[in-house]
Protein backbone atom coordinates (compact mmCIF):
# COMPACT_ATOMS: atom_id res chain seq x y z
CA UNK A 1 0.00 0.00 0.00
CA UNK A 2 1.42 3.37 -1.01
CA UNK A 3 1.75 6.06 1.60
CA UNK A 4 -0.42 9.15 1.31
CA UNK A 5 1.48 12.22 0.10
CA UNK A 6 3.05 14.33 2.83
CA UNK A 7 1.06 17.46 3.66
CA UNK A 8 2.41 20.66 2.06
CA UNK A 9 4.83 22.73 4.11
CA UNK A 10 6.07 26.26 3.51
CA UNK A 11 9.51 25.56 4.97
CA UNK A 12 10.11 22.79 2.42
CA UNK A 13 10.13 25.46 -0.28
CA UNK A 14 13.37 26.63 1.28
CA UNK A 15 14.77 23.09 1.49
CA UNK A 16 13.98 22.52 -2.20
CA UNK A 17 15.56 25.85 -3.20
CA UNK A 18 18.70 25.02 -1.22
CA UNK A 19 18.94 21.70 -3.04
CA UNK A 20 18.32 23.17 -6.50
CA UNK A 21 20.04 26.56 -6.13
CA UNK A 22 22.50 26.26 -3.21
CA UNK A 23 24.81 29.08 -4.27
CA UNK A 24 22.22 31.55 -5.51
CA UNK A 25 21.38 34.56 -3.30
CA UNK A 26 18.31 33.85 -1.19
CA UNK A 27 17.88 37.04 0.82
CA UNK A 28 19.68 40.37 0.99
CA UNK A 29 19.26 43.31 3.36
CA UNK A 30 21.45 46.17 4.56
CA UNK A 31 24.41 45.05 2.46
CA UNK A 32 24.31 41.45 3.74
CA UNK A 33 23.36 38.41 1.66
CA UNK A 34 22.72 34.74 2.47
CA UNK A 35 22.72 32.04 -0.18
CA UNK A 36 20.03 29.38 -0.18
CA UNK A 37 22.46 26.88 1.29
CA UNK A 38 23.41 29.29 4.08
CA UNK A 39 19.79 30.17 4.80
CA UNK A 40 18.73 26.51 4.94
CA UNK A 41 21.61 25.54 7.23
CA UNK A 42 20.94 28.39 9.66
CA UNK A 43 17.20 27.69 9.70
CA UNK A 44 17.91 24.06 10.61
CA UNK A 45 20.15 25.11 13.49
CA UNK A 46 17.56 27.58 14.80
CA UNK A 47 14.77 25.00 14.52
CA UNK A 48 16.83 22.61 16.67
CA UNK A 49 17.36 25.41 19.19
CA UNK A 50 13.61 26.12 19.29
CA UNK A 51 12.87 22.47 20.01
CA UNK A 52 15.50 22.46 22.76
CA UNK A 53 13.81 25.56 24.26
CA UNK A 54 10.53 23.65 24.57
CA UNK A 55 8.70 24.61 21.38
CA UNK A 56 6.37 21.78 20.33
CA UNK A 57 4.62 21.09 17.01
CA UNK A 58 1.42 23.15 16.93
CA UNK A 59 2.65 25.77 19.40
CA UNK A 60 2.14 29.36 18.31
CA UNK A 61 5.35 31.37 18.31
CA UNK A 62 5.41 35.16 17.93
CA UNK A 63 8.26 36.63 15.86
CA UNK A 64 8.71 40.00 17.60
CA UNK A 65 11.67 41.13 15.49
CA UNK A 66 12.21 44.06 13.09
CA UNK A 67 11.96 43.17 9.42
CA UNK A 68 15.40 41.79 8.67
CA UNK A 69 17.28 38.66 7.69
CA UNK A 70 16.90 37.58 11.33
CA UNK A 71 13.11 37.85 11.05
CA UNK A 72 13.14 35.72 7.90
CA UNK A 73 15.28 33.14 9.71
CA UNK A 74 12.91 33.17 12.67
CA UNK A 75 9.79 32.58 10.56
CA UNK A 76 11.32 29.70 8.63
CA UNK A 77 12.78 28.14 11.80
CA UNK A 78 9.39 28.20 13.54
CA UNK A 79 7.81 26.50 10.53
CA UNK A 80 10.63 23.95 10.36
CA UNK A 81 10.08 23.06 14.02
CA UNK A 82 6.45 22.21 13.23
CA UNK A 83 5.12 25.22 15.15
CA UNK A 84 2.89 28.06 13.91
CA UNK A 85 4.57 31.35 12.98
CA UNK A 86 2.93 34.61 14.10
CA UNK A 87 4.79 37.76 12.93
CA UNK A 88 4.24 40.68 15.32
CA UNK A 89 4.82 44.41 14.94
CA UNK A 90 7.73 45.49 17.13
CA UNK A 91 6.54 49.12 17.02
CA UNK A 92 2.96 48.44 18.24
CA UNK A 93 2.04 49.40 21.81
CA UNK A 94 3.03 46.52 24.14
CA UNK A 95 -0.44 46.36 25.76
CA UNK A 96 -2.04 45.84 22.36
CA UNK A 97 0.49 43.21 21.31
CA UNK A 98 0.02 41.43 24.64
CA UNK A 99 -3.74 41.20 23.99
CA UNK A 100 -2.98 39.68 20.58
CA UNK A 101 -0.58 37.21 22.20
CA UNK A 102 -3.18 36.06 24.73
CA UNK A 103 -6.03 35.91 22.25
CA UNK A 104 -4.05 33.90 19.71
CA UNK A 105 -2.61 31.56 22.35
CA UNK A 106 1.02 32.46 21.61
CA UNK A 107 3.26 30.58 24.04
CA UNK A 108 6.72 31.80 22.95
CA UNK A 109 8.14 35.10 21.71
CA UNK A 110 11.25 35.37 19.55
CA UNK A 111 13.10 38.60 20.30
CA UNK A 112 16.14 40.45 18.93
CA UNK A 113 18.97 39.42 21.24
CA UNK A 114 20.64 42.85 21.18
CA UNK A 115 17.55 44.84 22.16
CA UNK A 116 14.82 42.70 23.76
CA UNK A 117 13.23 45.49 25.85
CA UNK A 118 10.06 45.76 23.70
CA UNK A 119 9.54 42.00 23.81
CA UNK A 120 10.06 41.90 27.59
CA UNK A 121 7.40 44.63 27.90
CA UNK A 122 4.96 42.52 25.85
CA UNK A 123 5.62 39.46 28.03
CA UNK A 124 5.12 41.50 31.20
CA UNK A 125 1.78 42.79 29.90
CA UNK A 126 0.75 39.30 28.75
CA UNK A 127 1.55 37.22 31.83
CA UNK A 128 2.98 39.59 34.44
CA UNK A 129 6.38 37.93 34.30
CA UNK A 130 9.82 39.42 33.72
CA UNK A 131 12.72 37.53 32.21
CA UNK A 132 15.59 37.85 29.79
CA UNK A 133 15.45 35.93 26.51
CA UNK A 134 17.24 32.62 26.23
CA UNK A 135 19.81 32.78 23.37
CA UNK A 136 18.86 30.88 20.23
CA UNK A 137 21.67 31.94 17.92
CA UNK A 138 21.72 34.21 14.85
CA UNK A 139 21.20 37.28 17.09
CA UNK A 140 17.84 35.96 18.32
CA UNK A 141 16.49 34.98 21.73
CA UNK A 142 13.31 33.34 23.00
CA UNK A 143 10.93 34.14 25.85
CA UNK A 144 8.21 31.75 27.08
CA UNK A 145 4.76 33.21 27.73
CA UNK A 146 2.59 31.75 30.46
CA UNK A 147 -0.42 30.96 28.28
CA UNK A 148 -2.73 27.96 28.79
CA UNK A 149 -3.24 27.36 25.05
CA UNK A 150 -2.62 23.79 23.90
CA UNK A 151 -0.75 23.07 20.64
CA UNK A 152 -2.89 23.15 17.51
CA UNK A 153 -2.52 19.46 16.76
CA UNK A 154 -6.06 19.10 15.39
CA UNK A 155 -5.94 22.07 12.98
CA UNK A 156 -5.20 20.71 9.52
CA UNK A 157 -1.76 21.92 8.51
CA UNK A 158 -1.84 25.11 10.64
CA UNK A 159 1.23 27.18 9.86
CA UNK A 160 0.74 30.94 10.01
CA UNK A 161 -1.10 33.58 12.03
CA UNK A 162 -1.78 37.09 10.76
CA UNK A 163 -3.87 39.66 12.61
CA UNK A 164 -6.70 41.74 11.24
CA UNK A 165 -8.82 44.53 12.67
CA UNK A 166 -11.90 43.51 14.64
CA UNK A 167 -14.95 45.27 16.07
CA UNK A 168 -14.22 43.91 19.55
CA UNK A 169 -11.52 46.55 19.93
CA UNK A 170 -8.60 44.19 19.44
CA UNK A 171 -7.16 42.44 16.36
CA UNK A 172 -8.33 38.94 15.54
CA UNK A 173 -5.85 36.14 14.91
CA UNK A 174 -6.39 34.69 11.43
CA UNK A 175 -5.12 31.09 11.37
CA UNK A 176 -3.81 30.03 7.97
CA UNK A 177 -2.69 26.59 6.89
CA UNK A 178 0.48 25.90 4.94
CA UNK A 179 -1.77 25.05 1.96
CA UNK A 180 -3.70 28.37 2.26
CA UNK A 181 -0.48 30.30 1.68
CA UNK A 182 1.06 27.81 -0.77
CA UNK A 183 -1.91 27.87 -3.14
CA UNK A 184 -1.65 31.65 -3.50
CA UNK A 185 2.14 31.58 -3.82
CA UNK A 186 2.14 28.84 -6.47
CA UNK A 187 -0.47 30.69 -8.51
CA UNK A 188 1.36 34.02 -8.26
CA UNK A 189 4.79 32.64 -9.19
CA UNK A 190 3.29 30.96 -12.25
CA UNK A 191 1.18 33.97 -13.25
CA UNK A 192 4.09 36.42 -12.84
CA UNK A 193 6.55 34.03 -14.46
CA UNK A 194 9.03 34.37 -11.58
CA UNK A 195 12.40 32.65 -12.16
CA UNK A 196 15.73 32.37 -10.29
CA UNK A 197 16.91 35.40 -12.26
CA UNK A 198 14.32 37.67 -10.61
CA UNK A 199 14.89 39.95 -7.64
CA UNK A 200 11.71 40.41 -5.59
CA UNK A 201 11.51 43.73 -3.75
CA UNK A 202 9.87 43.33 -0.33
CA UNK A 203 8.41 46.53 1.11
CA UNK A 204 5.52 45.14 3.14
CA UNK A 205 5.58 44.53 6.87
CA UNK A 206 5.84 40.84 7.73
CA UNK A 207 2.53 41.25 9.62
CA UNK A 208 0.80 42.11 6.33
CA UNK A 209 -0.44 39.38 3.98
CA UNK A 210 1.33 40.97 1.01
CA UNK A 211 4.59 39.74 2.51
CA UNK A 212 3.71 36.06 2.04
CA UNK A 213 4.35 36.33 -1.70
CA UNK A 214 7.71 38.02 -1.12
CA UNK A 215 8.87 35.53 1.48
CA UNK A 216 7.66 32.25 0.01
CA UNK A 217 7.39 33.16 -3.69
CA UNK A 218 11.11 33.86 -3.75
CA UNK A 219 11.89 30.43 -2.28
CA UNK A 220 9.48 28.61 -4.61
CA UNK A 221 11.08 30.19 -7.68
CA UNK A 222 14.69 30.36 -6.44
CA UNK A 223 14.61 34.17 -6.82
CA UNK A 224 16.38 36.61 -4.49
CA UNK A 225 14.32 38.29 -1.75
CA UNK A 226 15.48 41.89 -1.26
CA UNK A 227 14.24 43.64 1.89
CA UNK A 228 13.53 47.38 1.67
CA UNK A 229 14.96 49.19 4.71
CA UNK A 230 12.08 50.55 6.78
CA UNK A 231 13.77 53.94 7.03
CA UNK A 232 13.38 54.48 3.28
CA UNK A 233 9.60 54.03 3.15
CA UNK A 234 8.91 57.66 3.99
CA UNK A 235 11.25 58.92 1.26
CA UNK A 236 9.84 58.08 -2.20
CA UNK A 237 12.92 59.21 -4.11
CA UNK A 238 15.07 56.91 -1.99
CA UNK A 239 12.65 54.03 -2.64
CA UNK A 240 12.97 54.58 -6.39
CA UNK A 241 16.75 54.72 -6.08
CA UNK A 242 16.67 51.50 -4.04
CA UNK A 243 14.58 49.79 -6.72
CA UNK A 244 17.12 50.88 -9.33
CA UNK A 245 20.34 50.00 -7.49
CA UNK A 246 18.97 46.66 -6.24
CA UNK A 247 17.74 45.83 -9.77
CA UNK A 248 14.28 44.88 -8.54
CA UNK A 249 12.26 43.09 -11.24
CA UNK A 250 9.09 42.16 -9.31
CA UNK A 251 7.40 44.53 -6.86
CA UNK A 252 4.16 44.07 -4.90
CA UNK A 253 2.96 47.07 -2.89
CA UNK A 254 -0.02 49.20 -1.92
CA UNK A 255 -1.17 51.97 -4.30
CA UNK A 256 -0.27 54.65 -1.73
CA UNK A 257 3.42 53.81 -2.11
CA UNK A 258 3.21 53.72 -5.90
CA UNK A 259 1.55 57.13 -5.93
CA UNK A 260 4.24 58.70 -3.74
CA UNK A 261 6.92 57.16 -5.98
CA UNK A 262 5.21 58.74 -8.99
CA UNK A 263 4.70 62.23 -7.54
CA UNK A 264 7.75 62.58 -5.30
CA UNK A 265 10.14 59.86 -6.42
CA UNK A 266 10.42 60.39 -10.17
CA UNK A 267 9.45 56.80 -10.98
CA UNK A 268 9.53 56.07 -14.73
CA UNK A 269 10.18 53.10 -16.95
CA UNK A 270 13.41 54.72 -18.11
CA UNK A 271 14.55 55.12 -14.49
CA UNK A 272 13.58 51.51 -13.63
CA UNK A 273 14.04 49.50 -16.83
CA UNK A 274 14.32 46.17 -14.99
CA UNK A 275 10.95 46.44 -13.20
CA UNK A 276 8.83 44.00 -15.21
CA UNK A 277 5.98 43.16 -12.77
CA UNK A 278 4.07 45.88 -10.90
CA UNK A 279 1.47 44.32 -8.62
CA UNK A 280 -0.77 46.14 -6.17
CA UNK A 281 -3.40 45.32 -3.56
CA UNK A 282 -4.79 46.47 -0.22
CA UNK A 283 -6.73 49.53 -1.41
CA UNK A 284 -8.17 50.98 -4.65
CA UNK A 285 -5.67 52.52 -7.06
CA UNK A 286 -6.98 55.93 -8.28
CA UNK A 287 -7.64 55.27 -11.95
CA UNK A 288 -6.03 58.45 -13.33
CA UNK A 289 -2.81 57.70 -11.41
CA UNK A 290 -2.79 54.08 -12.58
CA UNK A 291 -3.18 55.19 -16.19
CA UNK A 292 -0.11 57.41 -15.80
CA UNK A 293 1.82 54.41 -14.50
CA UNK A 294 0.83 52.18 -17.40
CA UNK A 295 1.96 54.91 -19.81
CA UNK A 296 5.30 55.41 -18.05
CA UNK A 297 6.07 51.69 -17.70
CA UNK A 298 5.21 50.45 -21.18
CA UNK A 299 7.16 47.19 -20.81
CA UNK A 300 5.85 46.18 -17.37
CA UNK A 301 2.91 43.93 -16.50
CA UNK A 302 0.36 45.42 -14.09
CA UNK A 303 -1.76 43.30 -11.75
CA UNK A 304 -4.64 44.40 -9.53
CA UNK A 305 -4.90 41.75 -6.79
CA UNK A 306 -7.84 41.55 -4.39
CA UNK A 307 -8.51 39.64 -1.20
CA UNK A 308 -8.75 40.15 2.58
CA UNK A 309 -6.31 38.61 5.05
CA UNK A 310 -8.71 35.69 5.59
CA UNK A 311 -8.42 34.58 1.95
CA UNK A 312 -5.23 36.25 0.75
CA UNK A 313 -5.55 37.05 -2.95
CA UNK A 314 -8.69 35.49 -4.42
CA UNK A 315 -9.24 37.55 -7.60
CA UNK A 316 -6.97 39.31 -10.06
CA UNK A 317 -7.09 41.64 -13.02
CA UNK A 318 -4.18 42.14 -15.39
CA UNK A 319 -4.38 45.80 -16.37
CA UNK A 320 -3.82 46.18 -20.09
CA UNK A 321 -1.85 49.21 -21.27
CA UNK A 322 -4.84 50.07 -23.49
CA UNK A 323 -7.15 50.17 -20.45
CA UNK A 324 -9.38 53.26 -20.30
CA UNK A 325 -9.96 54.70 -16.79
CA UNK A 326 -13.48 55.70 -17.85
CA UNK A 327 -14.33 51.99 -17.89
CA UNK A 328 -13.49 51.66 -14.20
CA UNK A 329 -11.07 49.21 -12.63
CA UNK A 330 -12.40 45.74 -11.86
CA UNK A 331 -10.97 43.24 -9.40
CA UNK A 332 -11.26 40.70 -12.20
CA UNK A 333 -12.02 37.02 -11.76
CA UNK A 334 -11.12 34.29 -9.29
CA UNK A 335 -7.60 32.88 -9.30
CA UNK A 336 -7.27 29.24 -10.33
CA UNK A 337 -8.90 26.76 -7.96
CA UNK A 338 -10.75 29.36 -5.87
CA UNK A 339 -14.49 30.02 -5.95
CA UNK A 340 -15.66 33.64 -5.72
CA UNK A 341 -19.38 34.50 -5.78
CA UNK A 342 -21.64 37.44 -5.11
CA UNK A 343 -24.27 36.36 -2.59
CA UNK A 344 -27.50 37.82 -1.24
CA UNK A 345 -28.46 38.09 2.43
CA UNK A 346 -29.42 34.39 2.48
CA UNK A 347 -25.94 33.52 1.19
CA UNK A 348 -27.27 32.43 -2.20
CA UNK A 349 -25.21 33.13 -5.30
CA UNK A 350 -26.70 35.98 -7.32
CA UNK A 351 -26.03 37.85 -10.55
CA UNK A 352 -27.24 41.06 -8.92
CA UNK A 353 -25.20 43.23 -6.58
CA UNK A 354 -24.13 41.22 -3.56
CA UNK A 355 -21.49 40.50 -0.96
CA UNK A 356 -18.28 38.91 -2.17
CA UNK A 357 -17.95 35.37 -0.78
CA UNK A 358 -14.87 33.18 -1.17
CA UNK A 359 -14.36 29.44 -0.75
CA UNK A 360 -11.56 27.08 -1.66
CA UNK A 361 -7.93 26.36 -0.79
CA UNK A 362 -6.89 29.91 0.15
CA UNK A 363 -9.65 30.40 2.76
CA UNK A 364 -8.36 30.45 6.34
CA UNK A 365 -9.03 27.80 8.99
CA UNK A 366 -10.75 30.17 11.41
CA UNK A 367 -10.14 32.83 14.06
CA UNK A 368 -8.13 32.30 17.22
CA UNK A 369 -10.13 33.48 20.25
CA UNK A 370 -8.98 33.05 23.85
CA UNK A 371 -6.29 30.73 22.54
CA UNK A 372 -8.72 28.39 20.79
CA UNK A 373 -9.63 27.96 17.15
CA UNK A 374 -13.13 29.02 16.07
CA UNK A 375 -13.48 27.22 12.71
CA UNK A 376 -15.17 28.82 9.74
CA UNK A 377 -18.63 27.28 9.21
CA UNK A 378 -20.48 29.54 6.74
CA UNK A 379 -21.80 27.87 3.58
CA UNK A 380 -23.11 29.45 0.41
CA UNK A 381 -25.72 28.12 -2.04
CA UNK A 382 -25.05 26.16 -4.17
CA UNK A 383 -22.83 24.43 -1.60
CA UNK A 384 -19.48 23.15 -2.89
CA UNK A 385 -18.73 21.33 0.38
CA UNK A 386 -16.21 23.83 1.74
CA UNK A 387 -16.75 26.74 4.15
CA UNK A 388 -16.97 30.20 2.66
CA UNK A 389 -15.75 33.54 3.95
CA UNK A 390 -18.03 36.56 3.59
CA UNK A 391 -15.69 39.47 2.95
CA UNK A 392 -18.05 42.34 3.80
CA UNK A 393 -17.19 43.89 0.42
CA UNK A 394 -20.06 44.57 -1.97
CA UNK A 395 -19.66 44.04 -5.68
CA UNK A 396 -21.46 43.74 -9.00
CA UNK A 397 -20.73 42.05 -12.28
CA UNK A 398 -19.81 44.22 -15.23
CA UNK A 399 -20.79 43.51 -18.82
CA UNK A 400 -17.41 41.81 -19.18
CA UNK A 401 -18.33 39.29 -16.46
CA UNK A 402 -15.72 40.69 -14.06
CA UNK A 403 -16.40 41.88 -10.51
CA UNK A 404 -16.40 45.59 -9.63
CA UNK A 405 -16.33 46.81 -6.03
CA UNK A 406 -19.26 48.80 -4.62
CA UNK A 407 -18.18 49.50 -1.04
CA UNK A 408 -18.56 47.83 2.38
CA UNK A 409 -21.39 46.33 4.43
CA UNK A 410 -19.83 47.35 7.74
CA UNK A 411 -17.64 49.98 9.38
CA UNK A 412 -14.33 48.85 7.95
CA UNK A 413 -12.21 51.04 5.69
CA UNK A 414 -8.98 50.61 3.76
CA UNK A 415 -6.23 53.14 4.37
CA UNK A 416 -2.67 52.84 3.04
CA UNK A 417 -3.26 49.15 2.47
CA UNK A 418 -4.49 48.34 6.00
CA UNK A 419 -8.01 47.16 6.71
CA UNK A 420 -9.22 49.15 9.72
CA UNK A 421 -12.42 48.67 11.68
CA UNK A 422 -13.60 52.06 12.93
CA UNK A 423 -15.27 50.34 15.88
CA UNK A 424 -11.83 48.94 16.77
CA UNK A 425 -10.52 52.51 17.11
CA UNK A 426 -13.52 53.54 19.19
CA UNK A 427 -13.21 50.54 21.53
CA UNK A 428 -9.57 51.30 22.28
CA UNK A 429 -10.09 55.07 22.71
CA UNK A 430 -13.06 54.54 25.03
CA UNK A 431 -10.80 52.59 27.40
CA UNK A 432 -8.95 55.84 28.13
CA UNK A 433 -10.25 56.96 31.55
CA UNK A 434 -10.83 60.58 30.48
CA UNK A 435 -12.96 59.68 27.45
CA UNK A 436 -16.71 59.51 28.02
CA UNK A 437 -17.70 58.62 24.46
CA UNK A 438 -16.28 58.89 20.97
CA UNK A 439 -16.96 58.15 17.31
CA UNK A 440 -14.55 57.45 14.46
CA UNK A 441 -15.77 58.26 10.96
CA UNK A 442 -14.36 58.01 7.46
CA UNK A 443 -14.50 61.04 5.18
CA UNK A 444 -13.96 60.10 1.55
CA UNK A 445 -12.34 62.67 -0.74
CA UNK A 446 -12.24 60.41 -3.81
CA UNK A 447 -12.98 56.73 -4.47
CA UNK A 448 -10.67 54.78 -2.17
CA UNK A 449 -9.15 57.92 -0.63
CA UNK A 450 -10.05 59.68 2.59
CA UNK A 451 -9.28 60.42 6.22
CA UNK A 452 -10.18 58.93 9.59
CA UNK A 453 -11.63 61.57 11.91
CA UNK A 454 -12.18 60.97 15.62
CA UNK A 455 -14.74 62.94 17.65
CA UNK A 456 -14.42 62.56 21.42
CA UNK A 457 -16.19 63.81 24.53
CA UNK A 458 -13.55 63.83 27.26
CA UNK A 459 -12.95 65.33 30.68
CA UNK A 460 -9.83 67.31 31.51
CA UNK A 461 -8.16 66.71 28.15
CA UNK A 462 -6.77 69.01 25.52
CA UNK A 463 -6.66 67.87 21.93
CA UNK A 464 -2.88 67.58 22.15
CA UNK A 465 -3.05 65.36 25.23
CA UNK A 466 -5.78 63.25 23.66
CA UNK A 467 -3.74 62.77 20.49
CA UNK A 468 -0.75 61.64 22.56
CA UNK A 469 -2.89 59.15 24.47
CA UNK A 470 -4.53 57.82 21.29
CA UNK A 471 -1.17 57.53 19.53
CA UNK A 472 0.20 55.53 22.46
CA UNK A 473 -2.80 53.18 22.51
CA UNK A 474 -3.09 52.43 18.78
CA UNK A 475 -0.64 51.16 16.17
CA UNK A 476 0.54 53.89 13.83
CA UNK A 477 -1.59 52.81 10.85
CA UNK A 478 -4.79 53.16 12.93
CA UNK A 479 -4.16 56.60 14.47
CA UNK A 480 -6.86 59.04 13.23
CA UNK A 481 -5.78 61.77 10.84
CA UNK A 482 -7.82 64.37 12.73
CA UNK A 483 -9.09 64.51 16.31
CA UNK A 484 -11.81 66.85 17.55
CA UNK A 485 -12.89 67.40 21.17
CA UNK A 486 -16.61 68.17 21.30
CA UNK A 487 -19.18 68.78 24.04
CA UNK A 488 -21.50 66.10 22.67
CA UNK A 489 -21.84 63.81 19.66
CA UNK A 490 -24.56 64.37 17.06
CA UNK A 491 -27.40 61.85 17.45
CA UNK A 492 -30.05 60.47 15.11
CA UNK A 493 -33.76 60.66 15.86
CA UNK A 494 -33.45 57.23 17.51
CA UNK A 495 -30.70 58.42 19.82
CA UNK A 496 -27.85 56.68 18.03
CA UNK A 497 -24.62 58.41 17.06
CA UNK A 498 -25.24 60.16 13.75
CA UNK A 499 -22.13 59.04 11.90
CA UNK A 500 -23.27 60.46 8.59
CA UNK A 501 -23.64 63.93 10.12
CA UNK A 502 -20.22 63.69 11.73
CA UNK A 503 -18.61 62.51 8.48
CA UNK A 504 -20.22 65.30 6.45
CA UNK A 505 -19.20 67.90 9.05
CA UNK A 506 -15.57 66.76 9.22
CA UNK A 507 -14.24 68.48 6.08
CA UNK A 508 -15.81 71.80 7.10
CA UNK A 509 -14.42 71.58 10.61
CA UNK A 510 -11.01 70.66 9.23
CA UNK A 511 -10.97 73.67 6.91
CA UNK A 512 -12.08 75.95 9.73
CA UNK A 513 -9.40 74.52 11.99
CA UNK A 514 -6.81 75.07 9.28
CA UNK A 515 -7.66 78.79 9.15
CA UNK A 516 -7.41 79.08 12.92
CA UNK A 517 -3.91 77.63 12.79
Amino acid sequence: MSRPPAPPRLDLLLADAARDHPDRPAVTADGRTLTYAELERTVGELADALTAAGVRPGDRVGIHVPKSIEAVLGIYAVLRSGAVAAPLDLAAPPERTARMVRNAGITFLIAPAANPAATRAVKECADGGTADPRPLGSHLGILPVDCPAAPLTDAAGAGYVLFTSGSTGWPKGVLLSHENVLHFVRWTVERFGVTPADRIGSQSSLTFDLSTFDLFGSALSGACLVLLPDLLKGFPRDVVEWLRTERISVFYAVPTLYQSMLHKGGATGAELPGLRVIAFAGEPFPTAELKRYTALFGNAEFYNLYGPTETNVCTFERVDHRWDPRDGLSIGRAIDGVRVELVDEAHRATRDEGEIAVSGPTVFLGYLTDGELRPLTTRITPDDGSPAYLTGDLGHYGADGKIYLRGRRDHQVKRRGYRIDLYDIESVVQELPEVRTCAAVWTESAPGEGRIVLYAVADGMTRTLLRRAVSAALPRHMVPDDIHLVGRLALTGRGKIDREALASAAPTQERDHGRRQ
